[in-house]
């Protein structure tokens, strides 16, 4: 969640608390507490040009006593050009740093890019992306690298009113 001010121009800005739940079907999929801290996100919105960064700061408080404990850095950088037709590129890598771990299994970095594009679908918009990232710095047994490929439906302004 992000609170923001009532107005905005080309550069908006957010802060607010994150909080993540141990929802995992799987003890390989999820740590298994939960999770909570600070957020906050800084963009420019230029002509063809968004460009931004998202940070958190997580930190477990609750959960499975046998699992470790959450302590952990996220931030993912943001560029990204749009073309008139609709067609976007971007480069948008999601970054962690996990303060617990031993140092060489602290960093996930990709590097890669997305693709997408905002198809109108009757009085709404659908936003389709997909992107290949490559891990350059990863945790021991992690993966070295993922694919990424988002829907969004997109409402109008005062649709949900």
């Amino acid at each position: 969640m992000y609170l923001t001010p009532a107005s905005a121009s080309k550069w908006v800005w957010g802060v607010g608390p994150i909080l993540q739940a141990p929802t995992a079907s799987s003890t390989d999929l999820g740590s298994g507490k939960w999770a909570a801290g600070p957020t906050a996100g800084f963009a420019y919105n230029g002509g063809p040009w968004f460009n931004g960064i998202l940070a958190y700061q997580l930190l477990s408080f609750a959960g499975a006593h046998h699992r470790g404990s959450i302590n952990q850095t996220y931030l993912e950088p943001q560029v990204s050009y749009n073309l008139d037709s609709g067609w976007y590129g971007q480069i948008d890598p999601p970054i962690t740093y996990n303060w617990t771990a031993p140092k060489q299994d602290a960093w996930t970095l990709p590097i890669g890019a997305d693709v997408g594009n905002v198809l109108q679908l009757g009085a709404d918009n659908l936003g389709l992306q997909i992107g290949a990232y490559d891990f350059v710095k990863h945790p021991q047994g992690g993966p070295g690298w993922m694919i990424r490929v988002q829907v969004t439906v997109l409402f109008p302004t005062g649709r949900l009113r």
